[in-house]
């Protein structure tokens, strides 16, 4: 194999490669060879026919697969050899005709152009000084979860017959569904209760049931979302007959034993005492949150390398990619947005180019210090993972089996994490006391809140995210 390099610049390097025939002809015969030893042909023993009939048959596609992997091996062996990593699949541009290889022997040219990884010096951690954001749950936050449950568990009680239903009163129905006048399956229901204004049913159901009293009758018309979860009924018009049972009015619990114990607590101290413990976890997880942002800042401001344009792009594309799914969805278009096409590309870009500095930074790092994840590292990943998809999750585990790159996606951010843990030990560390305010509000990055608002407007129209396992078919809509 002869390598001429024509082009070293920065990150980007360009080779010319040639393979002689002889090498080529080489891996071809010993294909061959092997093809032949297990044939099973018509007029021949098993593992008898001749190489020359195989080469009748199968040597311009054996010659084919040997081109293709000698191409592969080849700009693998020029970057080992020269101590280079990929940054991404290098481009590759055959110089030769194939026919004149496959049938002229002629020998195999081309040209690898690609991005190399670049040459990254680890600053010394302990020279990096941090604060550590530290929060207390005051008796405020418990006050205030306390009193959330309490809204959030209120009880109903019966109205009078003559009470005409309104927004978050809750109303105990029959109901009906039909589709050209047939109806379907899960379409129906008794003494099914439901809050008005919940948005639980699928489109305005629950605004046509406002103003009802019990007894009452009434046909209500809705359309099913374009992305229902039953294609069956997804797009389609449906009628429903219902018949309201009761009406029910609110009543807020109060914050006592008996909210404690309708929670599974023992009294109000132990749900006090629970709180506290959940409030503090949050307050943890913030402040790891808030530490690991500067730690991220500070690393990329210790280190200056030129970053490969090819895994900007890369980031930059998958970004972009998933904007306009998202636009696509809500039937919006980039006008609708608060910022302008060039504002919104140019933020991108700046959040591409750090996502792929930070990316870099971590992989070196662990690199450098044989950071590795552990088989339990991955199975607990997996097990999350699972837990998302109750019923399938014999299907997610063989998905991810079966499928490195979901392997790698899936345990990024536990190594990333790894990683963290390590630098963190070294770094020179702080604790600064620190309001539930400052905790949550003033740590949004500059990357959350770019993003926030290039979707601001493009979301506001809020649609539930559909389980992945279908339920029973209702008139409720997907969760």
């Amino acid at each position: 194999m002869e390598v001429k390099e024509l082009k070293s610049k920065g990150l980007k390097r360009e080779f010319l490669i040639t393979i002689g025939v002889d090498d080529l002809k080489e891996k071809k015969i010993k294909k061959l060879q092997d093809i032949a030893s297990k044939a099973k042909i018509d007029g021949f023993r098993p593992g008898k026919v001749p190489t020359a009939h195989i080469e009748k048959l199968y040597g311009q596609s054996v010659m084919v697969e040997v081109i293709e992997e000698k191409v592969t091996e080849a700009s693998q062996s020029v970057l080992k050899d020269r101590d280079l990593r990929a940054a991404v699949k290098p481009d590759v541009k055959l110089e030769s005709d194939m026919n004149d290889v496959i049938e002229k022997n002629k020998d195999l040219v081309f040209t690898m152009n690609c991005e190399v990884l670049p040459e990254i010096e680890i600053t010394d951690f302990s020279k990096i000084k941090l604060d550590k954001p530290v929060s207390k749950p005051k008796e405020k936050d418990i006050k205030d979860a306390l009193d959330y449950l309490a809204k959030q568990n209120k009880s109903f009680k019966e109205a009078s017959e003559k009470t005409k239903s309104k927004d978050g009163d809750q109303v105990t129905l029959d109901y009906v569904g039909k589709i050209d006048d047939i109806t379907f399956d899960g379409g129906t229901a008794n003494d099914a209760n439901l809050v008005l204004g919940s948005k639980s049913f699928i489109d305005n159901f629950e605004d046509q049931l406002i103003g009802l009293k019990k007894g009452d009758k009434k046909l209500v018309k809705v359309k099913f979302p374009d992305n229902y979860q039953s294609s069956d009924l997804a797009g389609k018009e449906a009628t429903f007959d219902v018949e309201i049972k009761k009406v029910s009015k609110a009543e807020e619990s109060k914050v006592n034993d008996d909210l404690a114990k309708s929670l599974g607590m023992e009294n109000l101290e132990d749900l006090k005492k629970n709180l506290e413990e959940r409030i503090q976890q949050d307050f943890d997880s913030a402040a790891r949150m808030k530490l690991k942002d500067s730690l991220l800042d500070a690393l990329e401001k210790k280190h200056k390398f030129e970053l490969p344009e090819s895994m900007v792009n890369q980031e930059f594309d998958q970004m972009w990619n998933q904007l306009q799914q998202q636009l696509d969805q809500q039937k919006k278009e980039l006008n609708d947005l608060e910022l302008s096409e060039k504002e919104i590309r140019k933020n991108y870009t700046e959040i591409s180019e750090k996502r792929v500095c930070t990316g870099l930074l971590i992989a070196e790092i662990g690199n450098q210090n044989n950071i590795q994840l552990e088989d339990n590292d991955i199975n607990k990943a997996l097990q999350t993972e699972m837990q998302k998809y109750p019923g399938q999750e014999k299907e997610i585990l063989d998905y991810y089996q079966k499928n490195q790159d979901a392997i790698r996606q899936l345990t990024a951010p536990v190594f990333e994490d790894k990683v963290i843990d390590f630098i963190l030990e070294k770094v020179d560390l702080k604790d600064v006391k620190v309001s539930r305010e400052d905790l949550f509000d003033s740590g949004m990055k500059e990357e959350s809140k770019s993003k926030k608002k290039t979707k601001s407007k493009a979301t506001s129209d809020k649609k539930s995210k559909p389980k992945s396992k279908a339920k029973k078919v209702s008139a409720k809509k997907d969760k």
